[in-house]
């Protein structure tokens, strides 16, 4: 691959390359910090070099850059395949700093076998999906239960999991409540309520109706992970200049505190008015 095809940029004091495609817009974003600057806050805490990590939903690799400074070993998982196929040229571009880095061209699902993956454009992204199989563009990918992918490769030090599935979390995180209430790794959860139901719903009977379905759904989500002691919302915890009002404060505050409560009662409106949200579920004190 020539030089040409490939971008540089500087993340955490080390110098990467990427593939130069579409998304040069979006590494320039990583590289400057403003893409999910409490995505880089949660890594840093939680992520440590005696354990492993997982990435769920890996995309084309921001976070396992992040990730594989930080851990003794990173295995990405990414089921699209076009979005694979960037993945791996950019994991590859970076070795030897990468070499912790193990990838999977499959799909977390409850059951394994082979199941529809699908995306609403034409793949590669970051919002493929479980959900649009039926969409205009569509694979079949190998689908693997969480627990046999583990043991199929003996991964046993792990402490810490992002999952970021667009909306697939709803059907795969309950499918790993065992694995989860078990061994405790810190779960770093992305939630999309807004991919749930009818998308195309008009109507106030039937938007309504959408609405019950996704506050049904996100009650039955924390109901299989209600075992973690903290629960952070990590958006309010990450540093910000844009914070500095008293409002802002305390919402910082209540977050970082890890009640429980406050945090559920908030992604439940968060579900009802179809705002995506990520959260931080762990044992550990921020």
């Amino acid at each position: 691959m020539s030089q040409s095809s490939q971008l540089q940029i500087n993340v955490e004091g080390a110098l990467l390359r990427v593939h130069r495609s579409e998304h040069v817009g979006f590494w320039n974003s990583y590289e400057n910090g403003k893409w999910e600057p409490e995505t880089f806050a949660v890594f840093r805490r939680f992520v440590n070099p005696q354990h492993s990590y997982i990435d769920i939903g890996a995309w084309i690799g921001p976070t396992l850059f992040l990730g594989c400074q930080l851990a003794k070993h990173a295995y990405g998982i990414e089921p699209d395949p076009v979005a694979y196929t960037e993945l791996a040229r950019n994991i590859d571009y970076n070795r030897p700093l990468t070499n912790n880095v193990r990838l999977f061209n499959i799909c977390i699902t409850p059951v394994s076998g082979k199941i529809s993956f699908g995306s609403r454009v034409d793949g590669g992204d970051s919002s493929s999906s479980l959900l649009f199989s039926n969409e205009k563009t569509s694979w079949v990918v190998d689908g693997m239960n969480f627990q046999e992918w583990m043991e199929q490769n003996e991964i046993y030090d792990c402490d810490f999991i992002k999952m970021d599935i667009e909306g697939g979390e709803y059907s795969v995180l309950p499918t790993m409540s065992g694995y989860l209430k078990k061994h405790r790794p810190t779960l770093y959860l992305s939630l999309h309520p807004c991919f749930l139901g009818d998308l195309r719903a008009r109507g106030v009977k039937a938007k309504l109706k959408r609405s019950v379905l996704r506050l049904q759904l996100t009650i039955g989500i924390f109901n299989s992970i209600k075992f973690y002691k903290y629960l952070y919302e990590p958006k309010d915890i990450a540093p910000s200049l844009k914070r500095s009002s008293l409002r802002s404060r305390l919402r910082k505050s209540l977050a970082k505190s890890g009640w429980k409560p406050v945090v559920l009662i908030v992604m439940c409106y968060y579900s009802v008015f179809d705002r995506t949200s990520s959260l931080v579920l762990t044992d550990q004190k921020w």
